[in-house]
């Protein structure tokens, strides 16, 4: 059904660092095993449907990381698919979760409409494009959000959101605290299509 049953690992090096990567099962039936691997690990990136949104197994795997500090990366999934509005998933993590959430990206659109996400941690954009992965020229720096390339891109009605959005982010979160993400205090989320790019 296209659902993981055990947890397989996968391993790579990133800015000489060995990141081993170990891909659970989410469905309950097969909970034991994921519930075995959070004991073993340094963080965790927990998936949200953006339909979905939080769902039962997703609590308990939450607290289960909670009960041992495991640092928490949220990647909301599933943005090309009309799901629930960005600011009511956060809020929704939130409460349903208790993490407090810290925003560094922010999709633009969903479902037909998806264009893709903007980075607040790099400010720079990138664009999606359905049925094909990402690439270099999926991104775009836009160091200055004001900047009319951004209009170019994405069309101005969706920058004219996107600033605001952003306006609104910045003003709440600032800039991530990257100890308290490490105590497992603090959740990064980002947003995006996984099984496109």
């Amino acid at each position: 059904r296209g659902i993981s049953v055990a947890t397989s690992v996968m391993s790579f090096e990133y800015n000489n660092t060995l990141i081993n990567l170990l891909d659970t099962p989410g469905h309950k039936d097969f909970a034991e095993d994921t519930y075995r691997t959070l004991t073993a690990v340094d963080s965790v990136i927990l998936v949200i449907d953006s339909v979905n949104g939080v769902e039962d197994q997703t609590r308990k795997l939450v607290e289960v990381c909670r009960m041992r500090d495991t640092p928490i990366i949220v990647f909301v999934n599933k943005m090309d698919r009309d799901g629930k509005f960005p600011f009511d998933l956060v809020d929704e993590i939130e409460k349903e979760l208790k993490l407090s959430l810290h925003p560094l990206s922010w999709p633009i659109n969903m479902g037909k409409e998806f264009k893709g996400v903007y980075n607040l941690y790099n400010s720079s954009l990138n664009l999606f494009t359905a049925s094909q992965k990402s690439t270099e020229e999926n991104t775009v720096p836009i160091p200055d959000i004001q900047d009319k390339l951004l209009d170019d891109k994405i069309g101005e009605s969706a920058a004219k959101q996107l600033r605001e959005d952003v306006e609104l982010l910045q003003g709440v979160y600032g800039e991530l605290d990257v100890p308290s993400y490490l105590e497992g205090k603090v959740s990064p989320v980002f947003f995006g299509s996984a099984v496109n790019n």
